[in-house]
């Protein structure tokens, strides 16, 4: 009996079992960002937070594109391997839910985020998020040195201008 209802199965009854298969288990990855947006100033630290759930051990890659292309940042396996770029080298931390911390941020740190999180089977989804530099705190560090080179200038010549009227009156008085 058992052979009779296998034989019913037609090679199309299979391969919609299969198909439904792979889409529930490549359905299987959730990726959660919570904050799409995320704003740092220059020097400061930027986490990028990630919620992931997957079933096994999943492969998390964090990518950066920008107007330079498409850089990599780290790859990993919860509790195995990672392999982090040379120019993130020391200033990347992962975390276990997936996230990442983004130490000393500069200017050409801005741009797009994108973490992908893959299954042993192959499937994978993505996630982004947008890193935004903030210049005025920098600029205004910058304006203050100006300000302060400008200042010691002014002292400069006013100490100038008095030791000059002193040297005056002095040979005034001989």
């Amino acid at each position: 009996m058992f052979l009779m209802r296998t034989r019913s199965w037609n090679n199309n009854s299979l391969l919609i079992l299969c198909l439904t298969g792979l889409y529930l288990h490549t359905n299987g990855i959730t990726v959660l960002i919570p904050h799409h947006f995320v704003s740092a100033s220059v020097d400061e630290n930027a986490i990028l937070s990630v919620e992931y759930r997957c079933t096994g051990v999943p492969t998390i890659r964090w990518r950066q594109l920008s107007s330079r292309g498409m850089t990599n940042i780290i790859t990993w396996e919860p509790g195995s391997y990672q392999n982090i770029s040379e120019n993130y080298q020391d200033r990347i931390q992962q975390y276990r839910n997936g996230s990442i911390q983004l130490s000393n941020v500069q200017l050409y740190d801005a741009g797009c985020y994108v973490v992908t999180v893959t299954d042993k089977v192959g499937g994978s989804k993505d996630g982004v998020i947008i890193l935004n530099i903030n210049v005025l705190f920098a600029i205004s560090i910058l304006l203050m040195f100006f300000l302060w080179i400008c200042n010691q200038s002014v002292e400069l010549y006013k100490m100038k201008k008095r030791t000059q009227s002193v040297t005056d009156m002095e040979l005034s008085a001989l």
